[in-house]
């Protein structure tokens, strides 16, 4: 049936506000005076609003670590709107890439990133697991899905030094114990993970 499904889309895409100091919002939403962060997010077709607890439980952990990614190299793996890595970039990231493998999250990517001003600082790219083979980073943040985790984390190992984190998200509170247990034998120690609303986030550094 013919609608108007911009309509549609802005009466139900809300703002979120995360910890008070994360405000998430469309274009066509208004800003919030003294907020200490304000990310942009048009998602159209792709994943990562803030709404779904694993993005929120991701943009909480950047909040969290925030002193310690300035001036640092940051892959966002499944990266969907982009939304992380603007975060990151907006942590005080040096450099920030962002993988996807769908052409709708990649395009809608670019434009985000636009939208929030730091296309100097976060590159987006088109592909799979490999295109970070030779490339190193300081951190990680992976919020995909368990199988895809599993699979990738030797990749991710490979791709971070000696202190290097790895923050996961995209998985079920009953994936923590299997996931920490791969994390530890890919060569991570893990150092906690938080819940809400049945999903969760596991946090690792590599040894």
């Amino acid at each position: 049936e013919n609608q108007d499904w911009n309509k549609i889309w802005e009466e139900n895409f809300t703002p979120i506000l995360v910890r008070d100091c994360i405000l998430v919002r469309a274009g066509f939403h208004p800003t919030i005076e003294n907020i200490e962060h304000e990310i942009i997010i048009d998602p159209k077709m792709s994943f990562g609003t803030g709404h779904h607890a694993t993005t929120a439980l991701m943009l909480e952990t950047i909040l969290d670590m925030k002193p310690e990614f300035s001036g640092k190299q940051i892959l966002d793996m499944g990266c969907g709107t982009g939304i992380l890595s603007i975060m990151a970039a907006q942590a005080g990231a040096k450099e920030v890439t962002g993988i996807d493998i769908d052409e709708w999250a990649y395009e809608n990517c670019v434009e985000n990133i636009r939208a929030n001003s730091v296309e100097t600082r976060v590159t987006p790219l088109l592909g799979d697991i490999g295109a970070i083979a030779g490339r190193r980073y300081d951190f990680i943040a992976a919020n995909i899905n368990r199988n895809i985790l599993l699979a990738q984390l030797p990749a991710y190992a490979a791709a971070l030094d000696a202190g290097g984190w790895l923050l996961m998200s995209g998985i079920l509170e009953a994936d923590v114990a299997p996931l920490s247990e791969a994390a530890r034998a890919a060569g991570f120690s893990v150092t906690g993970h938080a819940l809400r609303d049945g999903w969760a986030r596991v946090d690792a550094v590599k040894n």
